[in-house]
């Protein structure tokens, strides 16, 4: 498949990073599906909107700190403490981002006295969007490039033909969101669509991680490794999925032994 970046897009006096754009969009996209989905639940939207800037903030925040503390940059942020948060350099990781953005929006959450399980159950599949969404930027601008494959859809790249990765991961948000949408309108029990969505997310990225462009490749754009030749987020999925799936089992186990009634007030 032919292939070429678009780094900026240009609308006559107008300049807009394309990488930037996608990812503001898919952040707007999925607030907005988050906020219809809360009104349906009586959720309020008013708060789920100040929901949308602190885990916005707090994403851009935790995927630089993150990036900056990988063994390979930690001697250099050490002797740089400014790169903990210079964002407009660039360097970013999503994974450190969604853990950031979970840990502070459950923290608000809580104090703004909304249920956590069902708030994260309306969250999740406006998560999924902004995944599908965002990674479109990444493909426009020529992130993470992917391995040699000789599928009919790779993109010449890089001196190769190579699995296009950000496609991919738009592709698994698109899976995610519809998932996500098919639990909710199921009515299963608080946490399970976000548990649902965040361990598909984890294991999902994690095997498309594996097609990723190995550091032994030693082209531009490349992934970081954080031990050996995982990346970050199949290290943070290793730590987590357990964790997560465990969570889950718990949820169905206490929804096959609730009664009807205790089903009903869960909703």
């Amino acid at each position: 498949m032919p292939y070429r970046t678009f780094e900026m897009i240009v609308l006559g006096p107008l300049h807009l990073r394309t990488w930037g754009l996608l990812v503001g969009l898919g952040i707007a996209a999925g607030a907005f599906l988050t906020v219809r989905l809360a009104r349906d639940r009586g959720i309020s939207a008013d708060r789920l909107w100040t929901l949308t800037i602190v885990v916005a903030l707090a994403g851009v925040l935790g995927s630089k700190v993150l990036w900056a503390l990988q063994p390979g940059l930690i001697g250099e942020t050490i002797a740089h403490p400014l790169r903990l948060v210079s964002v407009w350099e660039g360097g970013l990781t999503f994974i450190g981002g969604l853990l950031a953005a979970v840990t502070a929006g459950v923290v608000y959450v809580r104090r703004a006295g909304l249920p956590v399980r069902r708030t994260a159950d309306v969250v999740a599949p406006g998560l999924a969007l902004g995944i599908a969404v965002g990674r479109v930027g990444c493909f426009l601008t020529g992130l993470h490039p992917g391995r040699p494959t000789s599928l009919p859809w790779g993109i010449d790249y890089l001196g190769a033909v190579r699995h296009p990765i950000p496609l991919y991961e738009s592709a698994l948000g698109l899976l995610l969101l519809a998932a996500g949408l098919i639990l909710l309108r199921r009515r299963t029990a608080p946490g399970i669509t976000a548990l649902v969505v965040g361990l598909g997310y984890l294991v999902g990225r994690s095997l498309l991680d594996l097609l990723r462009a190995g550091s032994v490749e030693a082209i531009a754009g490349t992934d970081p490794r954080f031990l050996g030749e995982f990346t970050l987020t199949q290290g943070v999925a290793l730590l987590a999925v357990p964790g997560l799936a465990g969570l889950l089992v718990w949820v169905l186990r206490g929804r096959a032994h609730s009664s009807p009634l205790r089903s009903r007030l869960n909703r």
